[in-house]
């Protein structure tokens, strides 16, 4: 509640003074404001509440997961899911955010742009594991928060990786028919009803359940809890690119799901030198699939 209010804010008090829309690179003052707002409040918010209620930083696998992914797999999940969203916001953090900028970018860097979306796609799907992950080791304590935690969680992934399928099609358009009639053509279906539109937000409120499990779970103390909720002010949705706000989410996010993935790690059992090899073949065979993609000049072969 604190994030969300101190980000509401922070957009507004820009607003009233009529500054909102000016720039600093690419970014509005608005979002600027709304970021600092949210983590200022919150901060102050859990200094005041929760600041006697444990260690703050506290980054915690508490033992191995039992069920899927597994310890391994869910480690490297957690490890791999931030650092390719954020590398996928890095990369278009120079092109302007909303649409139909997207769109005028593809048309003038296409690489960097269909590079940006790929890594941030393969990092959605990533978090989907990571996700069962870290609500694994809620589940030692709360189940409860687990449960509805790796529900709206799993079901907010699956909505965000359709929408980036969508993007994915926008884009191609450009090649296929131009800028404008690519930009004419998305504008007139871009607000088009489609059946998980309806849990359009999804994915906001599972990074919220899955701070407050963490944080009771006692996986997070409140400051990487704090970390993990300021993603509920993620924007979702089709043709998104890259700000300050969304920037710092992903900044925040790698800073507590990669030493989590690294203490699960570290608390993993022991596998099999069949399942070890099982591993590497899965690797080696994905990486070997990718290479061919590419040799064939990333066309799909069906």
């Amino acid at each position: 509640m604190a994030v969300v209010l101190g980000g509401v804010g922070g957009f507004a008090l820009t607003e009233l003074l009529g500054v909102g829309e000016l720039r600093w690179g690419e970014t509005e003052l608005s979002a600027i404001a709304s970021t600092v707002g949210s983590l200022a409040v919150g901060l102050v918010a859990g200094r005041v509440l929760l600041g006697g209620t444990g260690p703050a930083m506290r980054v915690h696998a508490p033992g191995p997961v039992t069920g899927w992914p597994g310890s391994r797999f869910g480690a490297a999940a957690l490890i791999l899911a931030p650092l390719l969203l954020l590398a996928g916001e890095a990369v278009r953090s120079g092109y302007d955010y909303f649409y139909p900028a997207q769109l005028a970018a593809m048309a003038g860097a296409p690489g960097i742009i269909l590079t940006s979306y790929a890594l941030y796609t393969a990092g959605l799907v990533l978090l989907i594991p990571a996700f069962l992950a870290l609500t694994g080791l809620i589940g030692r304590e709360r189940p409860g928060w687990a449960f509805w935690g790796a529900t709206v969680a799993v079901v907010g992934s699956t909505v965000r990786i359709f929408q980036d399928g969508i993007s994915f099609l926008s884009l191609q358009l450009v090649h296929v028919q131009g800028l404008e009639t690519a930009t004419a053509a998305v504008s007139k279906t871009y607000q088009s009803w489609y059946v998980l539109q309806t849990l359009d937000g999804s994915d906001n409120l599972a990074w919220a359940v899955l701070a407050i499990g963490a944080y009771r779970a006692r996986v997070l103390g409140w400051v990487p809890a704090l970390g993990v909720a300021f993603m509920l002010t993620h924007y979702s949705g089709v043709l998104k690119g890259t700000d300050f706000s969304t920037f710092s989410g992903a900044v925040l996010l790698a800073a507590v799901f990669v030493p989590l993935g690294v203490s699960l790690w570290r608390r993993a059992e022991p596998v099999s030198r069949k399942v070890w090899w099982g591993g590497v073949a899965s690797v080696v065979l994905l990486a070997a699939q990718y290479l061919v993609t590419a040799l064939n000049g990333f066309r799909s072969w069906g």
